[in-house]
């Protein structure tokens, strides 16, 4: 683990540098699509099946929809991807960086000639009008929120009624002591930047509540290919059977029997930031 006691000092940008730079973590960076290449990184993500889960998602809930707001949008995968979709796209993103923030949102869809609206904000407080957008997509953004509640109440307020949130990817933890510090204990960025978090799964099915969202599915942790990525379904029943106890109970059992005892405990382990996605709709 990357410890630092200046650890907090670095900016997001500075900590993605950092990381990039270590061979150690090079696969994390390319799972998190923030390698140095953003055109790679937005077709990777734009052709994944966490996206198609997505897209199958606003599909079901909201067919009509037009207008996505992306938020957070990081460094633009998501913008990018929903405008190839020919969605009517907002991205706000606080982050200035070329690297990992506004610039790299800007460059990504210069390169494929699309067009997005690009804001300088934060989700607490959106300078939108009130019913201005269909969709509201959340990738991995709730838990860095400085106000959940206030946050999900402006996302409430941004929508149109019957619109769709989509959050995405969320790190929920059992309590705010010890699961929370494991948790950011294991994330090697957070020990460069310190600007991890999570939240417990009942505090955010409140403020979803407090904010008027009504959540119509709560995808739990390897219940769909959002929250699976990076692994796939292939990968995951390699790694369990050739675990250890996977190797035991090959000896006795068919591999697929292996595989399905394997997905039960994993889907049911309260491992500290492990990720839940949330449905919602507005009233």
């Amino acid at each position: 683990m990357l410890q630092d006691k200046k650890a907090a000092h670095y900016s997001w940008e500075e900590a993605i540098a950092i990381l990039r730079k270590d061979p150690q973590h090079r696969e994390l960076i390319h799972n998190a699509y923030l390698t140095a290449d953003l055109h790679d990184n937005c077709r990777r993500f734009a052709e994944s099946a966490e996206f198609a889960e997505v897209l199958n998602l606003i599909r079901t809930h909201r067919s009509d929809a037009r207008d996505v707001l992306d938020v957070p949008s990081g460094n633009g995968i998501a913008a990018l991807a929903f405008a190839r979709a020919g969605f009517k796209v907002v991205a706000v993103e606080p982050d200035p960086s070329d690297s990992v923030g506004r610039g790299a949102i800007a460059t990504s869809l210069s390169l494929e000639n699309l067009e997005a609206r690009i804001v300088d904000a934060f989700g607490e407080n959106l300078p939108f009008a009130s019913d201005s957008f269909d969709v509201v997509y959340v990738r991995q953004g709730l838990h860095h929120a400085m106000d959940l509640k206030a946050m999900l109440a402006e996302y409430a307020r941004v929508l149109r009624p019957g619109g769709l949130l989509l959050g995405c990817r969320e790190h929920v933890v059992d309590d705010y002591e010890s699961s929370l510090q494991e948790f950011l204990d294991a994330q090697v960025d957070h020990q460069l930047y310190g600007g991890e978090n999570a939240f417990t799964l009942s505090d955010y099915r409140a403020a979803f509540v407090d904010a008027g969202l009504r959540i119509i599915e709560e995808i739990g942790p390897y219940d769909s290919p959002i929250n699976l990525h990076p692994n796939t379904p292939e990968l995951l029943a390699a790694k369990i059977c050739k675990s250890v106890p996977g190797r035991i109970l090959s000896s006795i059992l068919p591999e697929s029997t292996v595989f399905r005892l394997g997905m039960w405990q994993l889907k049911r382990s309260n491992r500290p930031g492990r990720l839940y996605s949330f449905v919602a709709l507005a009233s």
